[in-house]
């Protein structure tokens, strides 16, 4: 009986109630701050008129779509559901 009850209890610890570690919170953090920056760059592109500060922030945004795709795909690798975000209409997918 007491092995039965350790072993649920295990389970419900470890699988049930998997811990969160500093990593996924990081890795979360992580995420967020750069769809945040995101959604920046792309209101100041909707916004910005002269021609050498556009051509800087499409490099921005590239810049922030690439790190988003790697960030998403090493939270899948980790176990973390991450939706993907939908920025101004725009899908930033991996």
């Amino acid at each position: 009986m007491e092995k039965t009850l350790k072993n649920a209890k295990i389970f419900y610890y470890d699988v049930i109630r998997k811990p969160v570690t500093p990593v996924t919170d990081s890795l979360v953090m992580q995420i967020r701050d750069t769809s945040q920056k995101l959604e920046s760059a792309y209101s100041r592109f909707e916004n910005e008129t002269n021609e050498d500060l556009l051509d800087s922030i499409i490099y921005e945004i590239q810049s922030l779509k690439a790190l988003y795709r790697y960030l998403l795909k090493r939270a899948k690798e980790c176990g973390i559901e991450c939706a993907e975000i939908s920025v101004f209409g725009r899908e930033v997918s991996i």
